[in-house]
């Protein structure tokens, strides 16, 4: 008896640890989808993206990130030779991050780091961009309305490619102001819709998404 009753106890510390232990990952699980509402684009992603330009990549383009997160594209695009970047982020933390990888690469003369929701920001823009970035979070679909103030605020370059990284039960319209419907490709649960500039046709690499 006694020895079942021991085996008895054991097992409840074990279901107790393992409900602890399962608690503590949804926990955490909890703040990487909500908490922080950072969802960086995959390596996977960002090569996909940039292999979409072609040879000359985002060479002498003008940049602009909107919901820039880490600011992982627009970074990128500098460090592959675009002229400068505009970054626009909501959170305080993730601005300051975004000016120290630029210093830490030396990039901090090409850059603007606008501190503030995307709606609010484009309005306060001036001059034209070549390349879009814009990937707010999956539950945030605002693109008709972004778009609209970009188009209004003259952002939109003549050459302008825009690359939308949304939910692939996100979908979005053949034309946004400014803008047509190029292609979708899919990646997993990403999707990456690209629009170009509706006053003169770019060229962009037909690249398969898987």
């Amino acid at each position: 008896m006694a020895l079942r009753a021991l085996r008895e106890i054991q097992g409840s510390q074990v279901r107790i640890e393992n409900a602890m232990s399962n608690n503590r990952r949804g926990s955490s699980q909890f703040r990487r989808n909500t908490g922080s509402g950072l969802r960086p684009t995959t390596s996977k992603v960002k090569s996909a993206i940039f292999s979409m330009l072609g040879p000359a990549g985002p060479h002498g383009l003008r940049v602009l990130d909107i919901y820039a997160g880490t600011g992982a594209l627009g970074i990128e695009a500098l460090q592959r030779g675009a002229t400068n970047a505009t970054f626009i982020e909501q959170n305080g933390r993730r601005c300051a991050d975004i000016e120290k990888a630029l210093e830490k690469y030396k990039l901090s003369m090409q850059a603007s780091v606008q501190k503030g929701s995307a709606l609010n920001s484009v309005r306060r823009l001036k001059g034209e961009f070549d390349l879009i970035f814009a990937d707010p979070p999956y539950n945030l679909v605002e693109f008709e309305s972004l778009f609209e103030l970009v188009y209004n605020a003259h952002l939109i370059s003549p050459k302008a490619i825009a690359f939308l990284e949304h939910s692939k039960m996100t979908d979005l319209p053949d034309a946004l102001p400014g803008l047509s419907l190029y292609t979708h490709k899919f990646y997993g649960d990403t999707a990456i819709s690209v629009y170009k500039s509706q006053t003169t046709p770019t060229q962009i690499t037909n690249l398969e998404g898987k």
